[in-house]
């Protein structure tokens, strides 16, 4: 019984998502793999902003112990290379400014805190948009049967 609830939760979640990101640049094209959060990592954003493995184990972390607090507390997201994952967006560093509008970076992260990726979110006058970040050369994935 347990395990329904939990499933139906899960369900629930998925389909009430926020935020929708896809991968347009094919950056998962090689099937859905998370990075390895290791000295090889690095995540490049709009405007050249560079994340490291340290900043980004240690956002996940903050991103987590909110979630242990209160779930609604982070914003729902659907990352398409992972469709039946519940994930959630925390928001990393500050707001800033371009010519098309005010954008914000973010990393997608599980209910048990593991990250999968990070995307820019812009507030523009029509709506808003999001882009994945990039991953560095030399960071390496976990193949999806290692989760």
């Amino acid at each position: 019984m347990k395990f329904l609830s939990i499933a139906t939760m899960a369900l629930f979640v998925v389909m009430s998502a926020s935020i929708h990101i896809t991968d347009e640049g094919q950056i998962f094209s090689n099937g859905a793999r998370r990075p390895v959060l290791n000295s090889n990592f690095s995540m490049s954003c709009l405007q050249n902003t560079i994340y490291t493995e340290t900043e980004i184990v240690d956002f996940a972390a903050k991103a987590y112990q909110e979630l242990e607090r209160s779930v609604s507390s982070l914003e729902k997201c659907k990352f398409d290379p992972f469709p039946n994952e519940l994930l959630y967006a925390y928001h990393i560093g500050g707001s800033q400014r371009l010519a098309k509008g005010e954008y914000h970076h973010y990393i997608i992260i599980n209910f048990v805190g593991n990250f999968f990726a990070g995307f820019s979110h812009y507030h523009i006058r029509h709506g808003t948009e999001t882009k994945l970040c990039t991953f560095v050369e030399g960071t390496q994935f976990y193949s999806p049967a290692s989760y």
